[in-house]
């Protein structure tokens, strides 16, 4: 058994629900084509990503806009274990974004508020051969310290999000000749709380606390279809989760953030020539769709997105090396959305365009024996 230790940057390049992919360190989306790989390896990954949100929201003397810089750095640990009948994998992986919040304003002064958020997820693959197997949890959390004014004329709250969540997939693969067929069933949940806290605008004192318990729960499906040969393998899927349903205080002040229906559509290729891989991926996202370990931005960004609202992703990434010895690799990836999206300094229903780009890049170096 060949064993690989990689030093690899991963952003979003997983999108294996029919096949495994040539680049062994790609988590499998699909737990069902864990044995269909090649290689048992371990990794250690870091990776950055930068979100930057324009809101041209035109009122209360604001100018240029409400803008918006989420910086998400990660951390990894990934070990993935193939046979010929049996696979599995285990990931951890530990999250934490810096969320910078600008607004320009010369009659009420100019504003600038820093909030942070985090995530750790932990989840293990298990394939058996003719089924896949996936549980993971994950625990995020947000403190979101709002402030517009200065005292006697501030206002302000703070809210802070504590939420657990928690995947179970089932997804089976089927090698028929040259082509791949893979689909997947999943339940995810949600539970945790929501903590508002008022502060008095003439003093700038802390006020009352309100809380509220919430609980998310949600459905979803994948099918992927794709063609794998000796040197190139390609694979189209699409994937599926419907409206969250909720359960919170009626009366609570802040924002539970309820997901609309949401989808991803991916395409995947690579390529192998001599000691070279390449890969390039390309999704179109409708609504927040987002993997259970990247839910800092789904949180923080994209939590009132709408399931008509599109978000494409194009990757490129880039290997060198044979199954032994060392392999340095290279990403890139770019993703933006355009959308409509209630103001959030001002209560007044309506939307307002915004425009987030994202980029991520890195690169990475692998040894073998």
């Amino acid at each position: 058994m060949k064993v690989l230790i990689l030093f690899f940057i991963v952003f979003n390049l997983q999108a294996q629900i029919a096949d495994a992919s040539f680049f062994s360190s790609v988590k499998s989306i699909n737990p069902g084509v864990i044995h269909l790989g090649k290689e048992s390896f371990t990794s250690l990954e870091y990776s950055q990503e930068e979100h930057v949100k324009h809101h041209d929201v035109p009122l209360g003397g604001i100018v240029g806009g409400i803008n918006t810089n989420v910086d998400l750095k990660r951390n990894n640990a990934f070990l993935g274990l193939r046979g010929k009948v049996i696979g599995a994998e285990v990931l951890y992986d530990k999250s934490s974004g810096e969320y910078v919040q600008s607004i320009k304003n010369p009659t009420r002064g100019d504003r600038t508020i820093t909030n942070s958020a985090e995530a750790k997820f932990i989840g293990g693959n298990l394939d058996l051969y003719f089924l896949g197997l996936s549980y993971g949890k994950s625990e995020f959390k947000f403190l979101n310290e709002f402030r517009v004014g200065l005292v006697p004329d501030l206002t302000a709250h703070d809210e802070l999000i504590n939420l657990t969540y928690s995947n179970l997939l089932v997804g089976t693969a089927i090698p028929i000749s040259i082509f791949r067929l893979g689909f997947y069933y999943l339940i995810q949940n949600a539970d945790g709380n929501y903590e508002y806290t008022y502060y008095d605008g003439t003093t700038g004192n802390k006020g009352s606390v309100e809380t509220t318990d919430v609980t998310l729960k949600s459905k979803g499906l994948g099918i992927g279809l794709g063609v794998t040969l000796l040197k190139f393998r390609t694979e189209f899927s699409y994937e599926k989760m419907n409206k969250a349903s909720a359960t919170f205080k009626s009366d609570y002040p802040g924002d539970v953030a309820v997901s609309e229906s949401s989808s991803r559509l991916s395409m995947v290729s690579e390529l192998k020539f001599y000691s070279f891989n390449f890969g390039v991926t390309y999704k179109i996202m409708k609504g927040n769709y987002s993997d259970l370990f990247d839910i800092i931005a789904s949180n923080i960004l994209y939590k009132n997105l709408n399931s008509s609202d599109s978000r494409n992703e194009l990757s490129f990434k880039f290997s060198y090396g044979s199954s032994k010895g060392f392999s340095p690799s290279l990403f890139y990836t770019t993703s933006e959305i355009k959308n409509k999206e209630l103001s959030p300094v001002f209560d007044n229903g309506l939307e307002y365009e915004a425009v987030t780009k994202v980029t991520a890049f890195g690169a990475s170096l692998s040894y073998a024996f």
